[in-house]
């Protein structure tokens, strides 16, 4: 067992040993949202502030929509239909949809994909535009980095909804440095990552020459320990040992695919961290000297509540002996930003969350949301094929079986290619990506496409500007209206 079983009391309404299934109610830097000066207490206001904020607008959508159908053969039920929507949600209402219902029943499946698509939308424009998340202190985690022996951190989370703010919630760092691209079962593609390998040290030895830092690629697997038979990682049939193991053999494959096709032995430091995604507390497996990562060989973040910054520090040393000193310090404050964590959780929800196992709003695949750092929001499967994301998107699907589907509701899909305008043809070729993925979606899954169960748009937007991103396409009718005016 990788994880133990967590010993604290459930919340009220959990019973022991069942999980709830159910929702709850680019490397630019930009400081606007928020000062140096933040400490923790105000930090972990901020940011509970924002993910209230945030899923509250994605959980109005269905209470609204149950409301609407009540007065559906109201004499003016398009026109207050309209107005609530746009009270309620703020976003304009699909008027035809609205227009239609009092010929027939009101057509409950578009209307709850469209208003939550419309809600992802709002919600990317106000996270490009007004950098909610921004972290008080990139300059700073940058130097630190540095002093610890490596010039970039690259993480693969797994896909899983529970997992998506491990940047900025779990671990605290700033989502501006690190790079995120998420599997299924944290199960990287080996390839793609060899050539982002590639392209930063292109770009580094170009801009500074060479230097003795490495390449920092984590992997974050997930347990729970709370139901931890069946709300562990989908991707490994809930067997924790398969997903930590997993995650190594990911890293172990990439550290070995740089050395012999670059030559670059050391160039490549791995990291693996386990998520407990019942409290969000972590625990971390260190490479020795060697890069060698034992599974067996771990530090929880448990086992360091009250040390301050020192006594973390001495901790793992201690506890860590076989790792490197820079490993070390990089641990310990991973630690101490992962307890601030643990006390979020703790403030708002008891130490343990109400939403243990999947509550995710929509799934989303292609390349892009990196806007997307809260937990249980999306589903998120990185990929440029269907072919090629084929079991991230088999297993969205079926978490959204019983999520949506089971409801009668459909399965809302953004498809998102994001590109950079400068390069000539770049919004041609995202908008021709999303297209073919669109097609070969509809094609992989003939019959929830048939039954109306799946529903989809395509986005773009170009990286280097802060506009809201472009609605390129859907399968919904009252979207591709929206798209032709």
């Amino acid at each position: 067992m990788i994880m133990q079983r967590h010993t604290r009391s459930t919340p009220q309404g959990l019973p022991e040993g069942r999980a709830p299934l159910r929702r709850p109610g680019a490397r630019s830097v930009h400081l606007d949202a928020v000062t140096l000066e933040c400490d923790v207490t105000h930090e972990n206001q901020r940011l509970g502030a924002y993910e209230t904020r945030i899923k509250a607008a994605f959980d109005q959508v269905i209470p609204l929509v149950r409301q609407l159908v009540s007065r559906q053969f109201e004499a003016d039920f398009a026109e207050s239909a309209a107005e609530e929507i746009r009270a309620v949600l703020g976003c304009e209402p699909p008027y035809a949809l609205l227009q239609h219902a009092w010929t027939g029943q009101l057509d409950v499946k578009a209307l709850v994909s469209h208003l939550t698509f419309a809600v992802y939308l709002q919600f990317v424009t106000d996270a490009i535009q007004a950098r909610p998340l921004a972290h008080p202190a990139c300059e700073a985690f940058q130097r630190f980095l540095t002093e610890c022996g490596y010039h970039r951190f690259d993480i693969t989370p797994c896909a899983d909804g529970r997992m998506a703010h491990v940047i900025r919630y779990v671990l605290r760092l700033p989502a501006e440095l690190v790079r995120r691209k998420a599997y299924a079962g944290a199960v990287f593609d080996i390839e793609d990552n060899l050539a982002k390998w590639a392209e930063v040290e292109l770009m580094r030895t170009q801009e500074s020459g060479p230097s003795a830092t490495q390449y920092l690629k984590v992997v974050a697997y997930h347990v729970s320990s709370v139901d931890c038979e069946t709300e562990g990682c989908a991707a490994h049939g809930s067997d924790d040992q398969k997903a930590a193991q997993a995650g190594l053999d990911a890293l172990d494959g990439f550290k070995k695919a740089v050395a012999q096709t670059f030559h670059q032995d050391q160039a490549v430091e791995g990291l693996l961290i386990g998520v407990d995604t019942a409290t969000d507390a972590i625990r971390l497996h260190l490479p020795d000297a060697n890069g060698v990562i034992a599974l067996d060989t771990q530090i929880r973040a448990l086992d360091c509540v009250g040390m301050d910054r020192t006594a973390i520090q001495a901790h793992v040393e201690t506890q860590a002996s076989h790792a490197a000193p820079g490993m070390q310090k990089l641990a310990a404050r991973l630690i101490e930003h992962n307890l601030e964590q643990l006390r979020y959780v703790e403030s708002r929800h008891a130490g343990v969350y109400p939403d243990i196992g999947h509550a995710e709003r929509f799934i989303g695949i292609g390349v892009g949301f990196d806007e997307i750092q809260l937990r249980n929001l999306m589903y998120f499967g990185y990929l440029h094929t269907v072919e090629e994301g084929a079991a991230d998107i088999d297993v969205g699907l079926k978490i959204f079986k019983g999520l949506n589907q089971s409801r009668g509701l459909a399965t809302p899909v953004v498809i998102r290619f994001d590109y950079y305008g400068s390069i000539p043809g770049a919004r041609a070729r995202a908008a021709k990506r999303a297209a073919r993925v669109a097609q070969a979606l509809s094609a992989r899954y003939p019959d929830q496409f048939a039954r109306a169960e799946i529903h989809y748009i395509q986005v773009s937007r170009d990286l280097e500007t802060r506009e809201p991103p472009e609605l390129l396409g859907s399968n919904l009718p009252s979207l591709i209206e929206e798209i032709g005016e």
